[in-house]
């Protein structure tokens, strides 16, 4: 993950957030003694709540981790998809 002082972001902040976008990369921007920020994609983040909401419980957190351990155990049903 890049770091960026605040007065950098301000001044670069069109090509941070291209390098955000096309790369995946998140950037840390620093503020002189204050709480630090992460400026990350979009999509990124909307995958990540997805996730939070997913695992947000414990009974759909261990549905996720069963289907998980059932892909790599090869343990899967292959089906057609519908219409």
């Amino acid at each position: 993950m890049k770091l960026m002082s605040y007065t950098e972001a301000r001044n670069g902040l069109a090509e941070a957030m291209r390098h955000i976008v096309e790369d995946k990369d998140p950037i840390t921007i620093t503020r002189n003694g204050l709480g630090a920020v992460v400026m990350i994609a979009e999509d990124e983040y909307r995958s990540i709540q997805e996730t939070l909401h997913l695992l947000s419980t414990p009974a759909n957190a261990e549905r996720v981790r069963r289907g998980l351990l059932d892909y790599e155990q090869g343990k899967l049903i292959e089906r057609e998809l519908c219409d």
